[in-house]
């Protein structure tokens, strides 16, 4: 697989785990756990617009390696 279709896969990735912490926000009760899913939600997603560090990205604090 080329770079450009892992950075996309990766984007995709993290996408996709942003869109599930928000539907888990939308179905809790739990205002402290709503509140969690939507900073991971968002976290995810500015995740999702930055490579990541081993390819010579800034790193986020998120390691790669938590995606696959």
């Amino acid at each position: 697989m080329s770079a450009s279709n892992d950075d996309r896969k990766r984007e995709l990735e993290c996408l996709r785990l942003a869109s599930d912490l928000v539907q888990l926000a939308s179905d809790t009760l739990n205002p402290l756990l709503k509140a969690h899913c939507l900073r991971m939600a968002k976290l995810w997603s500015r995740e999702a617009e930055n490579k990541p560090p081993e390819w010579g990205g800034e790193h986020t604090g998120v390691p790669s390696a938590s995606l696959h």
